[in-house]
């Protein structure tokens, strides 16, 4: 089952299977999920299996502070594919495609995949 884990931003480490076809994130509890960022709108984004693409969609539920998907702001449903990284108000999310038994292995996995932002100093005496 695929799942997003918050890898940036005041819930870091927040992990949350999408156990169910439509869901949404933001700082209204009656979301899916609740993001207690304040840069996060109160319905923010809505993440969704799309059986016709096969793969889940990120949508923006006309937000204050927009939905970018890798850098890059959404207006229509952006399909998602592994390791693909969503940014709201202060927080980043990372979008993990296969099986994660549990929160520990899902967020080890997004912190596997976002080594590619690391970068190596090198010191010349």
């Amino acid at each position: 089952m695929a799942s997003l884990v918050v890898i940036e931003g005041p819930a870091q480490g927040a992990h949350f299977p999408l156990v169910e076809p439509l869901v949404s994130i933001g700082r209204e509890d009656t979301c899916t999920f609740q993001l207690l960022d304040p840069y996060v709108s109160r319905r923010h984004l809505q993440v969704k299996l799309d059986a016709r693409l096969g793969k889940h969609v990120a949508g923006d539920y006309r937000s204050g502070n927009g939905v970018y998907v890798n850098g890059k702001e959404i207006v229509l449903d952006t399909p998602l594919n592994d390791g693909d990284v969503i940014r709201i108000g202060g927080s980043t999310i990372m979008f993990l495609a296969g099986e994660h038994p549990d929160a520990a292995t899902a967020i080890a996995e997004a912190k596997k995949m976002g080594e590619w932002k690391r970068s190596t100093l090198l010191h010349k005496p």
